[in-house]
């Protein structure tokens, strides 16, 4: 067991709705910072749209890639609530697709920029740790998206998918490396952010809906596993190393419902199986909807002692009872050193809501610190 996690009663998954990397920090680290696994800068601006970004600015840019389809141009943005970048998708319809030039058998890509982004946020993190605002020993904590989060939502095929898929893989590789040079792997703490893999695991790689419902080459689990293992040797000891299992949450709804934790438990002992290190967290969604033991049941077959148990049961809806209530559940079905989170990252929320979001992870902390 990691022993820096070691009261560490709150994950925060990543992303919060932030225009800065200093706005999330002076935001979070005075309420709940001395509980915090670690401090991520919350993908401020339009990192916040998790992995979309990635289209316009490294797949777009790119001459082997064409991309078939992407946000029509003059839309009119009066129908929504705020200002929506011409890149940015309104509907399933404007997604981004991509396809492989035909002839083309290997793609490269130079850099997704997570690294660098990372680096300069590091910067303000230091400094504000060093001014007190965030507590003393908070880890800076980093989230990359896993290789199918790049690819699987805009591409249209196998083949693309695959060839897409192996060059981020390799991109991957190198963007571990600069981080791992540019920050002090004492303050590090590194996620792997999970959600495609998840979909195509939970559906047996069909995805359930169009244009997405082609398998993909080999088995889902095993090429989580491969990726696990190629990926994670990458993190020095030093740097505490988890994972976010995710189901989606777009409109505070998930892309495919879980039938309960048996995925996510799977995927979890492959991780740690497979990952040549230390794998010191994991993190798995808990519906707000289900407090139910059936749910809960899978933990039984979690064979991860070593790892810490993030559980994210927090949901503002129902707040601290509806919360205490999921708690209860779980807490019938595993025993082991756990802390609490919500479902998924922030970024998708009303900015008046993380004030009151963060009191009821307070709260509930305090019953299981």
């Amino acid at each position: 067991m990691n022993h820096y996690l070691q009261g560490k009663s709150i994950l925060m998954v990543g992303s919060v709705p932030c225009q800065t990397a200093e706005e999330t920090f002076r935001l979070l680290a005075p309420v709940i910072g001395d509980r915090l696994a670690g401090l991520s800068h919350g993908e401020p601006g339009y990192r916040n749209m998790w992995v979309v970004f990635n289209a316009p600015h490294v797949y777009e840019p790119n001459p082997d890639i064409l991309i078939t389809n992407k946000p029509k141009p003059n839309r009119d943005k009066s129908v929504f609530k705020e200002d929506i970048p011409d890149w940015l998708p309104t509907s399933w319809e404007e997604m981004w697709r991509c396809k492989v030039v035909d002839g083309v058998d290997k793609v490269h890509f130079d850099s997704v920029h997570y690294a660098d982004f990372a680096i300069e946020s590091y910067g303000v993190f230091r400094r504000l740790r060093d001014a007190g605002v965030i507590p003393r020993g908070t880890r800076y904590q980093v989230n990359f998206p896993f290789p199918e989060d790049f690819t699987r939502w805009c591409t249209d095929s196998k083949r693309d998918f695959r060839i897409m898929t192996e060059a981020i893989v390799e991109v991957l590789k190198r963007e571990v490396a600069t981080l791992v040079k540019g920050i002090p792997n004492e303050d590090l703490q590194v996620q792997w952010d999970v959600c495609w893999e998840v979909f195509a695991c939970d559906t047996g790689d069909t995805m359930g809906r169009e244009p997405l419902a082609w398998k993909a080459d080999g088995d889902p689990y095993e090429r989580f596993a491969s990726y696990i293992s190629t990926l994670s040797p990458q993190i020095p000891e030093k740097i505490t190393l988890g994972m976010h299992l995710c189901y989606g949450d777009l409109e505070h709804s998930h892309m495919i419902e879980p039938k309960d934790l048996g995925v996510t438990v799977r995927m979890a002992n492959l991780a740690v199986k497979h990952a040549g290190r230390r794998f010191d967290y994991v993190h798995m969604p808990v519906p707000r909807n289900r407090s139910d033991d059936a749910y809960f049941k899978p933990l039984n077959a979690l064979d991860c002692p070593a790892t810490k148990l993030y559980i994210g049961l927090v949901h503002l809806t129902d707040g601290v009872a509806g919360t205490m209530k999921r708690l209860e559940t779980f807490q019938r079905h595993y025993r082991g050193d756990f802390g609490i989170a919500t479902e998924c990252g922030w970024g998708r929320r009303q900015t008046d809501t993380i004030q009151a979001l963060m009191e009821v992870h307070q709260k509930v902390a305090e019953t299981i610190s």
